[in-house]
């Protein structure tokens, strides 16, 4: 049975209903365990709280009778930052090894197809001439465009199914189920899950061309008042013109576990996010400071250590333990975002 067929079953079933199966959850498959355990994190029900041990099989579990909830709740006002925060954290490292074992795959295949395609725009490269001829090389150029957003296109669509893994195993965790299988539900919604993350990733290119047009347009402004900005502030007004281009887009994040959680289509997970994230302009800028700032931080480390000592000193495999270090870095530091917004999603969907 589909998983969406399985989840209006559940979600037909009263309180006690639910914990029974969930008692007897060794017996159904994994889907019908996902869909389960979907049921019972939107009802709030805590499994461990509720069920009795096998001994006492003769009392029955006593839970709060509430009418199922058939459409999605109004969104609560946004928890304070330092305090969701802290929540995020502690979360992450109470469950560390569960989320670094489901981002770990992203990020290596992130690396490899950025690294990859990387390989293949230098060596179209080499042979390209410099200044106005290159206009000429129209081919190659369009090879190197593609080549390019081929590799960051493959690592997008990585690191959303880690985020889609992710936000299945805090919704089981806060329905105090162990994590299982966390990427079956991104295996059952197979067809949607592609195509929300295509239209994120459209989204992204267009607002980071967007940020690109803002950049160079405050410099020619500048330039045009006579005012010359330096390397550093060139620098900085690039950051940030990408800065606010991520914080735009940190609006439609909820739209993934929206459709992975909750089995909205793409348009509605959407719309969704949008409304969910209203008002939680901060929340969403700590996250991502956590994330990219952190994850760059961290990426680029051993390479800055690295800067300091005499080449001549380094054995010929040393790179590859620089892109080890990188590559573990940034394994540890990115679940923190995705988490991050998974439990906004579970926060801001329940009622206050």
């Amino acid at each position: 049975m589909h998983i969406d067929d399985l989840a209006k079953e559940y979600g037909a079933k009263s309180d006690e209903e639910l914990l029974r199966l969930a008692s007897e959850s060794e017996e159904l498959t994994q889907t019908a365990q996902l869909a389960l355990a979907g049921e019972i994190a939107k009802r709030r029900i805590n499994v461990a709280e509720h069920l009795k041990p096998h001994h006492d099989e003769e009392a029955e579990p006593k839970v709060d009778q509430t009418e199922p909830r058939e459409a999605p709740p109004s969104p609560r006002d946004p928890p304070k930052v330092s305090r969701f925060v802290a929540q995020v954290l502690t979360f992450y490292h109470n469950h560390f090894w569960l989320f670094v074992k489901l981002i770990a795959p992203a990020v290596i295949i992130g690396y490899l197809a950025v690294f990859a395609a990387q390989h293949e725009v230098r060596g179209i490269s080499r042979h390209l001439p410099r200044g106005i001829e290159l206009l000429e090389h129209y081919k190659e150029i369009r090879e190197v465009f593609f080549l390019n957003q081929f590799g960051f296109l493959v690592s997008w669509l990585a690191f959303s199914s880690g985020f889609g893994a992710i936000c299945s195993a805090v919704r089981q965790i806060e329905a105090g189920v162990t994590p299982y299988d966390s990427f079956a539900v991104l295996r059952a919604r197979a067809g949607p899950f592609l195509r929300l993350s295509l239209v994120l990733y459209l989204i992204m290119l267009t607002l980071f061309a967007a940020a690109i047009m803002l950049g160079t347009g405050i410099l020619w402004l500048t330039r045009a008042g006579h005012v010359h900005f330096g390397p550093l502030a060139i620098r900085a007004t690039s950051y940030s013109a990408v800065g606010l281009a991520l914080l735009v887009l940190s609006r439609f994040g909820l739209a993934i576990p929206a459709l992975v959680l909750d089995n909205l289509g793409i348009a509605r997970s959407m719309f969704r996010s949008d409304e969910l994230t209203e008002g939680t302009w901060s929340i969403l800028a700590a996250l991502l400071a956590k994330s990219v700032v952190g994850g760059y931080i961290v990426g680029m480390l051993p390479f800055w250590i690295a800067s300091y000592i005499p080449r001549a000193l380094l054995p010929s495999w040393f790179p590859w333990l620089l892109d080890a270090a990188s590559i573990a870095g940034v394994i540890v530091v990115e679940p923190t975002m995705f988490i991050g917004f998974a439990l906004l999603y579970e926060r801001m969907s329940t009622p206050a």
